[in-house]
């Protein structure tokens, strides 16, 4: 379905919101604007003919890194917790395929959000409004034959284009696929044969490989990585449940200082020793955790490959991005991917060994630059607008009435979660509902400082990296929705939200059905690793009040 010509009823001095992009980030934005602004006039433009975003129907046999449960807005919660027990086979707690568009499809009708969307219009320029202030847009209708352009003035915008718009190009003398032939939707069936090299550590990159090196497509297929990658399996290798249930509150409340230096052995360890772990950590209903069934020798290249890509990442645990689309390693342990370094120039022939000094000639007839993306702001605004403006990563801190959703990018967890705290906090600040923050300068600036120190070795002019929940959490605290013990008013409901997988539902407390939907929600991680957790703990306050002592030190 997509979107109709919008018919808001128009007053006279009426305000004006524009949200530019239709995907999850738009969408949720669209619904909390309609929520907060009732006397607003607000239109989401879509450049395309469907609102379902980059990830609502990609390619054939698309399987999300992050489950139905977590990745659902909190507004429109259909899925719960509940695993099958059939060991991941069916990737039934994921969405496959079309079923991530299928449900926001569903969203925006449950919503009547299609009356407020114009699909086919793309916003081809921003600027400033100097004599009234808001925002100028220049608007092309490409439903029209003959495309026309037309300005159109509003008082807010707020920014959903997404961190996917452009893919990052590179300079190679090979030929390229390019992403619409990757994303074709009659699948990769006609591209066989071919000594194929991907580019690129990110999970685009490696679905990217593992699609090209199915076995009935007889490619020959390398990825190419700078540094090693976090390979944080979708399915638990020793509880056989998404990694994403795993995931709680009591595990989140320990300081990432403190969580990096235990994960990070935890994690070699676990890869090292499986199936002491296993015994240590025994799973409740299923035995085999593999979804796949691969032969032993190629298990164990497997989880080779998995150490060497875990101890070469260039940083701590929750410090870089992490990678959940681990079907690759399957690939590589049968023998169907091989691992090398980075090429030696720009003629993509020789690359270097992954582990080692050596090179290896490869002389390729494809190449795959899975790089990463870029967002489409400078271009919007001839470089007038930067991600790096937005405090937070979604508030201008110089303007009060331009904002971003979308553009978080986190570590581990999902977009389409952040953005709907995002857009909650976003919208009560235009209706203010939430004052906005008086200091707002200094904090960016203390804010952009940290996140130099800690992400040290990602790209920041171009992404705003985040911890998912501390993340939210930050944000739920301005609007006064994080749940403490005093706020929900029962220790054991409290303490079993600190158990259960971490959800945004959670900011939901005071909403009957969310409150019952995840305090139904079951609890997947084993009482040793409880246990061990609630020792920590008052290590871990300890810390934190050194921490703050020797910061108000001058």
């Amino acid at each position: 379905m997509t979107g109709t010509e919008p018919q808001p009823e128009v007053k006279t001095n009426q305000k004006r919101l524009a949200i530019i992009g239709g995907g999850s980030s738009g969408l949720i934005s669209l619904k909390n604007a309609l929520d907060s602004l009732n006397e607003w006039e607000i239109i989401c433009y879509e450049k395309s003919d469907r609102i379902i975003g980059c990830w609502g129907n990609p390619y054939p046999g698309f399987v999300s890194t992050s489950t139905k449960y977590t990745t659902q807005f909190s507004c429109f919660a259909p899925f719960d917790a509940h695993v099958n027990p059939d060991g991941g086979t069916s990737r039934s707690e994921f969405f496959r395929n079309d079923e991530y568009g299928q449900y926001l499809e569903q969203f925006a009708e449950k919503c009547s959000l299609h009356r407020n969307i114009l699909t086919q219009h793309r916003v081809d320029r921003i600027s400033r409004n100097v004599d009234r202030d808001g925002w100028e847009l220049l608007i092309t209708d490409l439903k029209e034959e003959q495309s026309e352009s037309s300005t159109e003035y509003f008082d807010c915008v707020i920014l959903c284009t997404g961190l996917t718009a452009q893919p990052v190009q590179i300079d190679c003398q090979i030929k390229i696929l390019p992403v619409a032939e990757l994303n074709h939707p009659d699948g990769l069936g006609h591209i066989t044969d071919q000594r194929i090299v991907v580019i690129g550590g990110g999970e685009s990159a490696v679905d990217y490989a593992n699609r090209l090196a199915q076995p009935e497509l007889n490619n020959k297929v390398f990825l190419s990585l700078r540094s090693g990658i976090r390979v944080s399996p979708r399915y638990h290798p020793i509880r056989g449940v998404p990694s994403d249930f795993l995931r709680n509150r009591l595990m989140l409340s320990i300081h990432e200082n403190i969580r990096n230096w235990i994960g990070q052995r935890f994690v070699e360890l676990r890869i090292r020793y499986q199936e002491t772990f296993r015994r240590l950590f025994p799973a409740k209903e299923v035995d085999d955790l593999s979804p796949s069934e691969i032969d032993q020798n190629a298990r164990e290249i497997r989880k080779e490959w998995a150490f060497k890509l875990t101890k070469a990442a260039k940083d701590d645990l929750f410090n870089m991005f992490h990678n959940k689309s681990d079907d690759f390693l399957d690939a590589v342990g049968a023998g169907r991917i091989t691992i090398v370094g980075p090429p030696d120039d720009n003629q993509f022939n020789v690359f270097r060994s992954f582990d080692s000094d050596q090179e290896e000639r490869i002389e390729p007839t494809l190449v795959v630059p899975a790089v990463g993306f870029q967002e489409r702001l400078s271009e919007l605004s001839e470089g007038h607008i930067q991600l790096s403006d937005f405090y937070l990563g979604c508030v201008h801190a110089t303007y009060p009435d331009l904002f971003l959703v979308g553009f978080a990018r986190p570590i581990i967890g999902n977009i389409p979660s952040i953005s709907e705290v995002q857009a909650r906090y976003i919208c009560g600040l235009i209706a203010e509902t939430f004052p906005r923050p008086a200091n707002i300068e200094a904090l960016h600036r203390a804010d952009a400082i940290s996140r130099k120190v800690r992400f040290k070795h990602l790209r920041l002019e171009s992404i705003y990296p985040v911890e998912m929940f501390p993340y939210c959490d930050q944000l739920a605290r301005l609007m006064n929705t994080f749940p403490t013990m005093t706020s929900i008013g029962s220790l054991p409901v409290w303490y079993r939200m600190q158990l259960t997988p971490a959800t945004t539902l959670h900011y939901d407390y005071r909403d009957k059905p969310a409150f019952e939907e995840f305090g139904s929600a079951p609890v997947y991680m084993p009482k040793s690793l409880i246990l061990i957790l609630l020792l920590i703990k008052p290590f871990d306050l300890v810390y934190r009040a050194f921490r703050r002592l020797f910061q108000r030190q001058p």
